[in-house]
C-alpha cells in the first residue's frame, strides 16, 4: 500500500504513482478493499503469542498495553504520537513586482524539486503501515471492519488525506473502548475480590494481580481509594500471616495503610516462614519413613543357625 499526503507534490508520493496513471489505479484499488493488506508479507509470531485480540471494551485495559508494548519495541510507536515530518524543500528567489521604485523579490520554496528529507517522509510512511497493520491483526473481524471503514470515510471527506493513518485508527479505539464502563470496572473488582493469596507459595505474584486491578480501575477513572485497597489486600492473607494481620490491624489511622508496605511485609512473613516450613517437611517426612513397619521381627542368629544344623544331622544320618 502505498500512503502520501495530498496536500504535498505529486513526486512525494512513493514510487511512480504521481506520473504512472497504472500505479495510481492500483494504489487506489489497495485503498477500497475491505481487507487492509501489511507491507510484512509474513505474520510475527510474537505479535500472536503476545498481543491479545481486541474483541470488546472489557478487554481494552489488557489490550492497550501489550499493543503498545510491542509498537514500542517495533520502533512504530512513533508513528502514534508524531505527525509525518513536513517537506524541507529548498528555497528560490522570485521577483514578484519590479517598477520605477525597485525590484521586490520573494523567497519561496522550490516544489518542483524533491525536498531535501524525502527519505525521512518515506521510511515516516512505511512505518505507519506496518504500525496500522499490526493493530489491525489484534482486533476482532467486526471491529476492524469499523476502523477501515472510518479510515476510508476520512479519505473520502478530506481532500488532503489520502493515506490510512494508523494514529487515526488508535485514536478512535481510545475513544471507544476506552471509555469507563461499569462491566469492566465489576470484572476487574471481582477478579481482585475472588483472588486468595496463597500461604505456601511466594504470595509476590498474587499480589501484583490484585494490584494491577485497581491500577487498572484507576486508568477507568473508577479509582478505589489507598486506604480501602489496603484493606481488602490485608483482608486476603492467608492464616499463616495472621500475626502479620494483628499488627496491621493495630494502626491508629487507617490511611497510614499503603499497599506496597503491606506486600513487603507480606512477602518478609513467608520467607521467614518459608524454611522453618521446609524443615518441618523434613521432619514429617522422616517420621513417615520411620513409621514403615517392616513384616515381622528381625531374625535371631539363633533361628539362622537351626535349619544348618538340621541339615547337618540328616547328612550324617
Amino acid at each position: 500500500m502505498l500512503g502520501f499526503c495530498a496536500s504535498t507534490p505529486g513526486w512525494i508520493r512513493r514510487d511512480d504513482q504521481g506520473t504512472n496513471p497504472d500505479v495510481a489505479h492500483l494504489c487506489l484499488l489497495a485503498r477500497s478493499s475491505l481487507t487492509y493488506i501489511p507491507r510484512t508479507k509474513t505474520m510475527s509470531s510474537s505479535l500472536m503469542s503476545l498481543v491479545p485480540v481486541l474483541n470488546r471494551s472489557m478487554n481494552w485495559q489488557a489490550w492497550r498495553p501489550m499493543m503498545m508494548n510491542y509498537l514500542l519495541s517495533q520502533g512504530q510507536w512513533k508513528v502514534i504520537t508524531n505527525k509525518f515530518p513536513a517537506p524541507d524543500y529548498e528555497t528560490v528567489t522570485t521577483v514578484t513586482k519590479s517598477d520605477a521604485d525597485g525590484t521586490q523579490t520573494e523567497t519561496v520554496a522550490d516544489t518542483t524539486k524533491p525536498p531535501k528529507n524525502q527519505s525521512e517522509i518515506d521510511s515516516w510512511f512505511n512505518i505507519n503501515d506496518k504500525a496500522l497493520g499490526n493493530i489491525m491483526l489484534r482486533l476482532h473481524p467486526t471491529i476492524a471492519t469499523t476502523v477501515l471503514n472510518l479510515l476510508q470515510k476520512t479519505i473520502e471527506e478530506n481532500t488532503d488525506v489520502t493515506t490510512m493513518f494508523a494514529s487515526i485508527a488508535w485514536e478512535y479505539l481510545e475513544a471507544t473502548y476506552g471509555k469507563p464502563r461499569i462491566a469492566a470496572t465489576y470484572k476487574e473488582l471481582k477478579v481482585a475480590m475472588d483472588i486468595v493469596i496463597p500461604g505456601n507459595t511466594d504470595p509476590t505474584l498474587t499480589i501484583d494481580t490484585i494490584l494491577v486491578g485497581f491500577t487498572r480501575m484507576a486508568a477507568s477513572k473508577r479509582a478505589v481509594p489507598p486506604h480501602l485497597q489496603a484493606m481488602i489486600l490485608v483482608s486476603k492473607l492467608p492464616y499463616q500471616m495472621s500475626a502479620l494481620v494483628q499488627s496491621i490491624c493495630q494502626t491508629d489511622n487507617i490511611k497510614d495503610l499503603k499497599t506496597d508496605n503491606i506486600k513487603c511485609k507480606a512477602i518478609l512473613a513467608w520467607e521467614q516462614r518459608s524454611p522453618v516450613q521446609g524443615q518441618n517437611n523434613r521432619q514429617q517426612s522422616a517420621r513417615r519413613l520411620s513409621a514403615v513397619q517392616r513384616p515381622g521381627p528381625p531374625p535371631q542368629f539363633q533361628q539362622q543357625q537351626q535349619p544348618q544344623q538340621e541339615e547337618q544331622d540328616q547328612g550324617q544320618g
